[in-house]
């Protein structure tokens, strides 16, 4: 299991378009790909379930990613975030 925490950096957080981007990118990896704020959890591969977290700019969310591709996914998902979350 791999994790890391992200800071939001987009004026609206994870809404509509950028929770599109992020369900899409996280959708082509086998691992589970969890996000948490606080108390909270939602599936990445989910963009309901997203939306849910209501991550707001300047917020920390957690990504848990477990599976077998995970290295691969946490090094490529903290890029993802910083040109595009």
């Amino acid at each position: 299991m791999k994790q890391f925490d992200f800071e939001v950096q987009s004026p609206v957080g994870i809404h509509a378009r950028p929770a599109v981007l992020l369900v899409e990118k996280a959708r082509t990896y086998q691992s589970k790909i969890t996000l948490e704020k606080g108390s909270q959890r939602a599936n990445a591969k989910n963009m309901i379930s997203l939306l849910t977290l209501r991550a707001h700019q300047h917020e920390v969310v957690t990504f848990i990613i477990d599976g077998a591709d995970e290295k691969k996914a946490e090094e490529e998902l903290k890029e993802f975030c910083i040109h595009n979350l």
